[in-house]
C-alpha cells in the first residue's frame, strides 16, 4: 500500500496523520476484483441506490400519533420557553434588595402560590415573603426564591439565616428557547425527546412522512418455516425473520408475502403483486448465478430494470437493486449472514433516504487487529467481531470470532461489530490497521 499499517506510532485512538490516507481508504472502499471482474464498489452502490426513488409523499398526523416517525417540517418556537419566569423548587419568593442584612431575617408570609392557572396576582411587599411551589409563575417585586429548606417558620413569619443571591432558584423567560429558534429540524426522527419538545411547544399536529411501504418476500423451494415439519434437503427460513427484524420500526409500513417456490412463473407473480402494493421490494435469494437464481430476469420480465448487481462486498457480492414500476428493487442474497451484512452496510441507508430521513453517519472507525486473516483483494470485507479493550498506546483493539465465515448465523449473533478489512488487504496481521463496524 506504499506505506506501513502498523500501529506502533499510535498514542491514542485517534490516529496520528501518518494514517490519514489510510483511514480515507478504510472510509471509503472502492475496488475492483482483480479475478471476478469488475464490481460495484460499496459507495458507487448506494449513490446509485439512492436514485431508484424519491422520498415518499407527507401527511399530517396528530402529534400522539407520531412517535418514532419522520419529521417533514422543520418546528419553530412560537414563543419563549419558559412562557414565564417561574420558581425551580419549592420555597419562598423574596426580593433581596428589600429584606435588610442582619441576620436572622424575618419576613411576613403573605400569599401562597402554586404550579397552576393563576387565579389572583399576589404582589409582594416590603420584608415580605411568598410561598411558592416548583413551576409556579415568580410574582411581581420577587427576585428570587430560597429554597423551602433553608428557612425556618414561626407562624406567619419566615425566618432566613443567609441572604439568597439575586435569581436565584428562578427559572427566566425565554430562558431555554426564544420565539423564532428552531426546535427540530425536518427529516428527523420523532424520538420521544422531539416529541417532549414539540408538546412544549404546544404544537398539536405535525407533518410527517407517510410510512415507507415495505414488502419482503422470500426466495427458495427448498425454505420451510419455523413449525414446519423439515425433510432432508430443506432448511428453516431464518431469512424472513431477520428482515421482520431488521424492518421492525414506526416508519415503515412492513407487507410480508412470505415465501416463493424457484419458479419464474411464481416468482413473477410474487414480484407484480409486491409492487403494486409497495415502495420498495426486498427479496432473499436468487440473485446469484445459480441454475434456479432467477430474480435479475423476473425484474426485467415484469417491465422493471437492474441498476446494480454484483457489489464489491465480502459476504453480499449477489447484492441487486433495481426497479420495478414505481417500487425500488433491493435482491438480497440467500445466505443469511450476508442478508444481515448487506441490510445493515446498504440497504438500511437506502430506506432511512427514501423514507425521508436525513443521513446517519455511522463512520466506520480505526482499531488495531488482534488478530490474522488472509483473503483475496478486491472486495470490503465485513467479518463479525468483538472488541478487546485497548492497547499500551490506548488505541482500541478488535477479534474476529473463531471459525468466522458468513453461513455461521448463530456466530454472527454473538458479534458486538463487523471488523471491516480495506479491499487492497491480502492479509492482516496483528497491529494492522482496519475497521470497525459497530452493531
Amino acid at each position: 500500500m506504499g506505506h506501513s499499517r502498523k500501529s506502533s506510532e499510535m498514542l491514542s485512538p485517534v490516529l496520528r496523520q501518518r494514517h490519514s490516507n489510510q483511514q480515507d481508504e478504510i472510509l471509503q472502499p472502492t475496488c475492483a476484483d482483480h479475478e471476478d471482474g469488475t464490481l460495484t464498489p460499496v459507495d458507487l452502490a448506494v449513490e446509485k441506490g439512492l436514485r431508484l426513488r424519491l422520498p415518499v409523499t407527507t401527511e399530517s398526523v396528530d402529534l400522539k400519533h407520531a412517535s418514532g416517525r419522520v419529521l417533514a417540517q422543520t418546528l419553530t418556537a412560537q414563543a419563549p420557553q419558559p412562557y414565564f419566569d417561574y420558581s425551580a423548587m419549592d420555597g419562598y419568593a423574596v426580593n433581596v434588595e428589600d429584606i435588610g442584612s442582619s441576620l436572622p431575617i424575618r419576613l411576613r408570609l403573605i400569599g401562597h402560590i402554586a404550579a397552576s392557572r393563576t387565579k389572583e396576582e399576589i404582589t409582594l411587599r416590603t420584608r415580605s415573603a411568598v410561598r411558592i411551589l416548583t413551576g409556579a409563575p415568580i410574582p411581581p417585586g420577587a427576585n428570587a426564591v430560597i429554597a423551602q429548606e433553608e428557612i425556618r417558620r414561626e407562624g406567619d413569619i419566615v425566618v432566613l439565616s443567609r441572604i439568597p443571591q439575586r435569581g436565584e432558584n428562578i427559572r427566566l423567560r425565554g430562558e431555554d428557547v426564544q420565539t423564532g429558534d428552531t426546535l427540530i429540524e425536518r427529516r428527523s426522527l420523532m424520538d420521544p425527546r422531539a416529541m417532549g419538545v414539540a408538546a412544549s411547544a404546544g404544537i398539536p399536529r405535525v407533518e410527517l412522512f407517510r410510512k415507507l411501504r415495505v414488502a419482503i418476500f422470500s426466495t427458495g423451494s427448498e425454505l420451510r418455516q419455523p413449525g414446519e415439519d423439515i425433510a432432508p434437503g430443506e432448511i428453516y427460513n431464518s431469512n424472513r425473520y431477520i428482515l421482520r427484524g431488521l424492518l421492525d420500526k414506526p416508519w415503515i409500513d412492513l407487507i410480508d408475502l412470505g415465501t416463493s417456490h424457484d419458479e419464474p412463473k411464481v416468482l413473477r407473480a410474487y414480484m407484480r403483486d409486491a409492487a403494486a402494493q409497495a415502495d420498495v421490494v426486498i427479496t432473499t435469494g436468487g440473485v446469484s448465478v445459480g441454475d434456479e437464481d432467477h430474480m435479475a430476469d423476473v425484474v426485467r420480465d415484469c417491465d422493471g430494470t437492474i441498476a446494480v448487481t454484483r457489489v464489491a462486498i465480502k459476504p453480499g457480492k449477489p447484492l441487486t437493486l433495481g426497479q420495478v414500476g414505481q417500487a425500488a428493487y433491493i435482491g438480497l442474497p440467500g445466505n443469511p449472514g450476508a442478508v444481515f451484512t448487506t441490510f445493515r452496510v446498504v440497504v438500511d441507508g437506502l430506506l432511512r433516504a427514501w423514507a425521508g430521513l436525513k443521513k446517519r453517519v455511522e463512520p466506520v472507525r480505526p482499531v488495531i487487529a488482534d488478530f490474522t486473516w488472509t483473503c483475496r483483494t478486491g472486495r470490503s470485507t465485513y467479518l463479525p467481531g468483538v472488541l478487546k479493550g485497548y492497547n499500551a498506546n490506548g488505541a482500541p483493539l478488535v477479534d474476529v470470532l473463531p471459525r468466522n465465515n458468513s453461513g455461521k448465523l448463530f456466530l454472527l449473533s454473538k458479534a458486538e461489530g463487523f471488523v471491516v478489512i480495506n479491499p487492497d488487504y491480502g492479509d492482516v496481521k496483528p497491529g494492522d490497521l482496519v475497521g470497525w463496524f459497530a452493531l
